[in-house]
């Protein structure tokens, strides 16, 4: 867990300085160099109580609304036999200074002439692809792409609760993020990823995890090459010939059930590929997916959980702050395992 030491001196120091001779010292600094061992110690002990507080936050959070608490014991029994992938959205690299993909899309809007009442329309209906094809082709040549290599290609320390997932997924991970958190996660943990296949690659996903590979799946590519990125409608039609061709790739890597962390889940191709599979085969022979998944105030949660079970879908809803909600989620998931 040195991932978390961090966290321990910011909580040591919060304390404040320490002032010796006109000398302003951090606390942190004085116990690690001092007293090596106590501060191993204080860490550990703190490491316990921040794992309580988690355990009694998911113990709320599952006792909120009455779907959770069966879903997640069914979830961790899936776990606990090695049997999720985990499904990582813009939402776990947010706490790394990445912006969301349509915060990201509406801040390169006001860079343009683009009429906002026609690029909303276009963002509700989910058609992202569509939204940033628009930003493209209004913008000169070549400065969408900068705008996305600049925030997506940005080199950010790695922060918040997808450190924790090489501890609990050492095999496969999903994400649709431009970004290398997930990469230097799992490097920064000793957890290399053995192969890293990008966009319509994902075919070969069931393959890889045949033979027991570790594996990140990037399906819309890299912020910082053009090739296999799925930026764009352009670059989604040249890379997808057609919905049957994505609709295979999100067949092949939704072959064990999926758990979605930091994803929105509103209307996108991913999700219409689910539920046009669930429709195809029956959703009793398909595997059933979960997600951890933020109901914000207002939002009719039967009406989400509709559209949801539309693409086999099922959601453990928190309503309070997002990072510490999956910390939680997430240590109740490790709780008793091993991962």
């Amino acid at each position: 867990m040195d991932y978390l030491k961090p966290a321990f001196d910011n909580f040591l120091n919060d304390q404040g300085t320490v002032e010796i001779a006109g000398y302003s010292f951090c606390r942190d600094t004085i116990l690690r160099e001092m007293e090596a061992v106590g501060y191993n110690e204080a860490f550990l002990e703190w490491c316990e109580q921040r794992k309580g507080n988690n355990l009694s936050s998911a113990e709320e959070i599952l006792d909120q609304f009455n779907s959770n608490s069966a879903r997640f014991r069914k979830l961790k029994e899936i776990y606990g036999r090695g049997a999720i992938t985990p499904f990582v959205g813009a939402g776990m690299s947010i706490p790394s200074g990445y912006p969301g993909w349509t915060a990201f899309l509406y801040r390169v809007l006001a860079e343009t002439r683009i009429p906002p009442e026609k690029f909303n329309e276009l963002i509700l209906s989910g058609k992202y692809e569509e939204a940033a094809e628009t930003l493209h082709d209004d913008l000169p040549p070549g400065c969408f792409l900068e705008h996305v290599e600049n925030e997506f290609g940005a080199d950010q320390e790695v922060s918040g609760p997808v450190q924790r997932l090489p501890h609990l997924f050492n095999g496969a991970v999903i994400t649709t993020n431009f970004d290398d958190v997930l990469t230097k996660t799992y490097s920064s943990a000793g957890y290399e990823f053995n192969e890293v296949i990008e966009g319509a690659d994902a075919v070969e996903f069931p393959r890889l995890l045949g033979e027991n590979k570790r594996v990140l799946v990037k399906l819309h590519g890299k912020a910082n090459s053009s090739r296999k990125r799925v930026l764009t409608k352009s670059e989604y039609d040249r890379h997808y010939e057609d919905d049957q061709a994505l609709e295979s790739v999100i067949e092949a890597i939704s072959t064990r059930s999926l758990l979605f962390i930091g994803c929105s889940l509103t209307v996108d191709r991913t999700l219409e590929c689910l539920g046009r599979i669930a429709d195809r085969k029956g959703v009793e022979n398909v595997p059933r997916h979960y997600a951890f998944l933020k109901l914000n105030d207002k939002e009719d949660r039967l009406a989400r959980r509709d559209e949801l079970a539309k693409a086999n879908i099922y959601p453990i809803w928190y309503t309070d702050n997002h990072d510490e909600s999956l910390e939680a989620l997430l240590e109740a998931l490790a709780q008793g395992q091993d991962a």
